[in-house]
């Protein structure tokens, strides 16, 4: 699945210089308007799909990968600049989207320590009131996160959702994303573009 749309001539760096090597985070465009039309289609997609709460307290689609995605469509254009900045980045092309789900935990809910497959996982924090609920790393810690924000890091980093502790909802939308190499990037910028 190609992501790209037109190549910039710009030098991309880190989002923030203090992230280390592989973890990056942009922030959606415009999302104000996309957070609401996001949450409706996961909310159709849980009656859709008679989704009930699990046995650790959230509403999740990863276990039915059958059932089509009603914010797909949503999700890929909220997502698709910053896909094009890490294929820019790294010299690569996106050729698998994985198979995106999401997360909407309540209060008193948590996902324990695992990692991901693919080359990189990313998450969309649809809602995410408190960032002392976001994603936390087992070698890191948690980052600078906030509601719009997608975070990319390769997937063998080990990582968990806390537990809720608000009594507000935390939504999320992931996936893993399988790149290849894009000889034709790197021809048209030259090696030098792409050392960090």
């Amino acid at each position: 699945m190609m992501m790209k749309q037109t190549m910039t001539n710009s030098t991309i760096k880190n989002s923030e210089d203090n992230l280390p090597d592989f973890v990056h985070i942009f922030q959606v465009e415009n999302f104000q308007k996309q957070k609401p039309k996001l949450l409706q289609s996961i909310s159709d997609m849980i009656i859709t799909n008679d989704i009930n709460l699990n046995e650790k307290g959230y509403y999740y689609d990863f276990n039915i990968p059958r059932a089509p995605r009603t914010y797909l469509e949503l999700f890929i254009e909220s997502i698709k600049p910053s896909v094009n900045q890490i294929e820019e980045m790294y010299g690569l092309n996106c050729n698998s989207l994985g198979s995106p789900w999401f997360q909407q935990y309540e209060q008193g809910s948590d996902f324990g320590w695992h990692q991901h497959g693919g080359h990189f996982a990313l998450i969309l924090y649809v809602e995410l009131p408190e960032m002392t609920e976001s994603t936390e790393f087992l070698n890191y810690g948690q980052f600078d996160v906030r509601e719009g924000d997608v975070i990319f890091f390769t997937t063998f980093l080990v990582h968990r959702s806390p537990k809720i502790i608000s009594n507000q909802r935390k939504t999320i939308i992931a996936t893993n994303l399988g790149f290849e190499v894009d000889r034709d990037l790197i021809q048209i910028h030259g090696k030098e573009h792409f050392r960090h």
